[in-house]
């Protein structure tokens, strides 16, 4: 079910990292260890309880539909088929990040993300551009399929089938899935849902979707009487400084708190919280990372320390390449009035030019001094 990998193709990429790791210097060194704990921490949030409230109803459905509830018999007469959980939330949010967490954590998905143990569930990225097509042959791929040639598109999702089947998978989660919506043909988007619905309902091997992605994907099989009462849409709402002030404050303790070198004391005003959430769209994921960052920072420049809005303000300018205090939210007087998601993000365009309807982040620039 994994990706093919020889073992010469293993063996360069060994070499490689072992190569940046010799010519590492030591105060890179030094800083990638204080900075391993920061990176690899997890803090849960009020969806971590309700994410796994509504998988557990997406596995009880499971349980009730295949007739494999102990006490309970198997429904009798129309068959209703797998059933959909949709998550969704604002670029940042915080949703993959939460969706990895507690899929490798669920005893239920032993395996996940373990190569070569055999997992009931599977995660795809939706490809973008966006086509059926190419989103059939990356679940191939993921299942194991490795011809030459793409599947084409009038028998990829057959085959698609065969293999989840073959491999006894029973979830799909597809993340990125809005990536859907850049189909401009209702013709097209009715299809995308059909092949979905084909895949819910299939009477030998029903499968049941994890579907992630922008808020507009909540607008998935609605229109569909049959099927609306099947999908479940949970949502990650951004933060407000009225109501998440103090834990925003408190994402900072807790990720500066494990790199004893770094120290906050100079972050606990009502007015640097705000900044925060404005300068991260009020968005829970990105504050995770300018935390993340603004240590690195304060590592990288000073060895340690206490971290100030200057090493925020400096994560700011690398991901944005705004270099000018006016336009920075961490150090502007008139802050608020900074379109930050301006800055953060731009239109995705095909290859000719025109846009796809969909935003991502914009890439890093280079460090410089601000102006």
């Amino acid at each position: 079910m994994n990706m093919m990998n020889t073992s010469g193709t293993g063996r360069k990429s060994a070499e490689f990292l072992n190569r940046i790791v010799s010519h590492q210097t030591d105060k890179r060194r030094s800083v990638n260890q204080a900075l391993g704990q920061v990176l690899s921490a997890y803090l849960p949030t009020i969806y971590d309880q309700q994410l796994n409230e509504q998988i557990d109803w997406l596995l009880d459905s499971m349980l009730l539909e295949l007739g494999q509830q102990p006490g309970v018999a198997r429904p009798q007469g129309q068959v209703r088929g797998g059933r959909a959980l949709v998550v969704t939330g604002q670029a940042g949010a915080g949703k993959s990040r939460a969706l990895s967490h507690t899929f490798a954590n669920r005893p239920e998905f032993e395996g996940f993300g373990m190569p070569g143990e055999w997992c009931p569930l599977l995660s795809v990225v939706a490809p973008s551009p966006f086509t059926l097509g190419a989103l059939g042959n990356e679940i191939a791929r993921k299942l194991g399929y490795h011809g030459r040639r793409e599947i084409q598109h009038s028998k990829v999702w057959p085959v698609v089938r065969e293999l989840m089947a073959e491999f006894g998978v029973r979830i799909l989660h597809i993340d990125e899935a809005q990536h859907g919506d850049e189909i401009r043909s209702d013709t097209m988007a009715q299809e995308v849902e059909n092949t979905f619905k084909r895949m819910m309902q299939e009477a030998d091997w029903p499968i049941w979707l994890i579907l992630s992605g922008l808020p507009e994907l909540s607008r998935f099989c609605q229109n569909d009487a049959s099927m609306k009462r099947r999908v479940r849409v949970l949502p990650f709402e951004p933060l407000t400084f009225a109501d998440h002030a103090e834990a925003v404050r408190q994402t900072v303790h807790d990720l500066v708190r494990l790199c004893p070198a770094v120290g906050c004391g100079k972050l606990k005003s009502d007015e640097f919280a705000h900044r925060l959430l404005h300068a991260a769209t009020y968005q829970f994921g990105i504050v995770v990372e300018y935390v993340q960052d603004a240590i690195a920072e304060c590592l990288a420049a000073e060895g340690g320390g206490e971290l100030d809005l200057g090493h925020f303000a400096d994560v700011y300018a690398l991901r944005t390449g705004v270099l000018i205090d006016d336009l920075n939210p961490f150090l502007a007087k008139n802050w608020t009035a900074i379109p930050v998601e301006a800055a953060l993000y731009e239109d995705d365009v095909d290859e000719s030019g025109r846009p796809t309807g969909v935003r991502k982040p914009k890439e890093r620039k280079t460090k410089g001094a601000r102006k």
